[in-house]
């Protein structure tokens, strides 16, 4: 199965990314395929963008800037999530990460009459 591993953590020798190397390695161990997300290492820029806000009910959300996350994350059968709790929550980043590439028309469809929304990440098993 195809895993999305995203984690997120400034530093390098933290336990976030001890976990990461742990998961990676025994997700490795059971033959399945790894694409890893380091926020960090990659310069994710978390802020969502004013094109992209506008873009939000306009049927067409602009993933110019976040494609690349958006191809992994529609790859992925099993999503890990691998982040330090700050604040008794996840990190800016992540939230950023959620904010931008889990956007309509990626993660879900807007209702016809905006209700409830639409689910479309129905590649994602666990």
């Amino acid at each position: 199965m195809k895993c999305l591993v995203v984690t997120t953590h400034p530093l390098s020798n933290s336990l976030c990314k001890q976990l990461t190397n742990h998961v990676v390695e025994r997700l490795a161990a059971k033959e399945h395929e790894i694409l890893i997300e380091d926020l960090y290492e990659e310069g994710f820029e978390p802020a969502l963008t004013v094109a992209e806000r506008e873009s939000y009910y306009k049927g067409s959300y602009d993933l110019t800037k976040i494609s690349e996350q958006v191809e992994r994350l529609k790859q992925a059968e099993i999503l890990v999530l691998l982040f330090p709790t700050w604040w008794f929550g996840f990190p800016a980043m992540l939230k950023g990460w959620f904010d931008r590439v889990w956007g309509p028309g990626v993660a879900y469809d807007h209702a016809d009459d905006f209700g409830p929304i639409k689910p479309r990440l129905d590649n994602l098993k666990t």
